[in-house]
């Protein structure tokens, strides 16, 4: 996963019938490719470990799918405890 970037997530965007995605160790993912993470509300599991570039800027994102029972941020180490407060909302 590690050649996976903001333009290959972009790719995924249509496929809004995805329930869990798995993106651990891409660390090419930055907050504007979590943002294109958007339309896919369906997500219940999402694992964004190891995608060091990911910031408190992409959890507000990632903060409005709120059908997410399972999220990964191990070793997101850019994200902060108010970004993990921001988290707080999702009940899943």
């Amino acid at each position: 996963c590690d050649r996976v970037t903001d333009e290959g997530v972009r790719m995924l965007a249509p496929l809004t019938g995805l329930t869990s995605l798995n993106l651990e160790g891409c660390e090419g993912i930055t907050d504007e490719g979590v943002k294109m993470l958007a339309p896919l509300t369906g997500l219940t599991r999402l694992d964004l470990g190891g995608c060091i570039e990911v910031t408190d800027e992409g959890v507000r994102m990632i903060a409005q799918l709120t059908g997410l029972t399972s999220l990964d941020l191990y070793q997101c180490d850019r994200v902060t405890d108010e970004g993990v407060r921001m988290l707080a909302p999702l009940t899943g």
